[in-house]
């Protein structure tokens, strides 16, 4: 779960900044998936179809919420803004896109920790941790865990669908082997012209016994 909630922080980063829109379509009334699935291929249509009158190719992430289990359909997007197109004319946009309820506009801030929160947000990472140590902790103090674990079943029916366009860029975490054990040390420094995101770099030890670092860097400039 947390490599696939590192993988989409690295993917935000990668493609969206500052001033980009995190959009929240809903449903006025319920519909079946299928119907949901459709008006969400006619609403991407209908904004790539913008975009280019605009001379730009739409890139996006979307979120399905709630495919199974309960809870009412709806879906998330973060899509970039677009230069000389003001915010009105975007939720107007938007609104004849999607026909199924109402659209929420939130801008997206752009720095590392708003793409985490964002890709925790659509894997459920942080939600379903929390329920997983509960019961971890449960399960030391030989507590019932019927209710939580009904909880976590719960959780994992509500898995969404995360659907991300084709045309993304897509860059991998450098990785670099350290060989002398001297060279290795715990304490995690940036290069120049960066800052470490502390709350996403860590040590550890692999299945080995062989330490290991996971750093994360930020450009301050």
């Amino acid at each position: 779960m947390r490599h696939k909630t590192e993988n989409l922080t690295r993917l935000i980063m990668d493609n969206f900044q500052v001033g980009d829109w995190w959009i929240t379509f809903k449903l006025e009334e319920t519909v079946p998936v299928k119907e949901f699935k459709e008006e969400y291929s006619r609403m991407i249509r209908h904004m790539r179809g913008f975009y280019r009158k605009h001379g730009i190719d739409l890139r996006y992430i979307a979120v399905h919420e709630n495919l199974t289990g309960r809870g009412r359909l709806h879906g998330h997007i973060i899509i970039p803004a677009l230069p000389g197109v003001q915010f009105a004319q975007m939720k107007r946009e938007m609104e004849k896109a999607w026909k199924l309820g109402d659209c929420h506009f939130k801008p997206y801030e752009g720095k590392c920790m708003d793409a985490r929160k964002l890709a925790a947000y659509m894997t459920k990472e942080d939600v379903l941790t929390t329920k997983l140590n509960e019961k971890e902790k449960a399960l030391r103090e030989k507590a019932d865990v019927k209710k939580l674990d009904a909880e976590i079943k719960e959780l994992k029916s509500k898995r969404s669908r995360i659907c991300p366009s084709k045309n993304l860029i897509r860059t991998k975490a450098v990785k670099k082997q350290i060989t002398k054990a001297e060279t290795y040390r715990d304490e995690i420094k940036a290069p120049k012209g960066y800052r470490v995101v502390t709350q996403l770099s860590y040590n550890g030890y692999t299945a080995d016994g062989h330490p290991y670092q996971h750093a994360v860097f930020e450009r301050t400039g």
